[in-house]
């Protein structure tokens, strides 16, 4: 059986992450650079709005919610240009690489509770599950 919700969740979460690491990936490497250039800020910033964007349609799609222990949005948040980077504290800084984890590991295990859903959404037969709506709603 195909669940329309669970296999849209799939596709939500797969792209979020792509883009999640493409994000992380990217910051990795302008921050490893000792000049930071325009044409690098814009498409971090471009990139980081692709993220808001990639959030709001996991969020309708999945209805997740922001929680403070999950961090899905701070790393995001947190940042507002690479160039503000270079100005935040050591601590800043391991707090902002722990949320990174700690979101990356979240969306991972929200993408295989999902995975999960759907194999054992796949071993029900779609017309007994039919004829069992069908015998719910009559006595309705």
């Amino acid at each position: 059986m195909v669940d329309k919700k669970t296999e849209s969740g799939i596709k939500s979460v797969k792209s979020f992450l792509e883009v999640w690491i493409k994000f992380h990936d990217m910051y990795a490497d302008v921050t490893s650079k000792e000049i930071i250039s325009k044409d690098d800020e814009a498409k971090f910033l471009e990139t980081k709005e692709m993220v808001r964007l990639k959030y709001e349609d996991l969020t309708a799609c999945l209805d997740v919610k922001y929680m403070p222990h999950s961090r899905l949005t701070d790393p995001v948040s947190d940042i507002l240009t690479i160039t503000s980077i270079r100005f935040m504290s050591e601590r800043n800084l391991k707090k902002l690489h722990e949320d990174w984890r700690d979101s990356y590991v979240f969306l991972n295990s929200r993408l295989e509770r999902l995975k999960s859903k759907k194999r054992r959404l796949g071993q029900f037969n779609p017309v007994g599950v039919f004829v069992k709506r069908f015998l719910e709603r009559k006595q309705v």
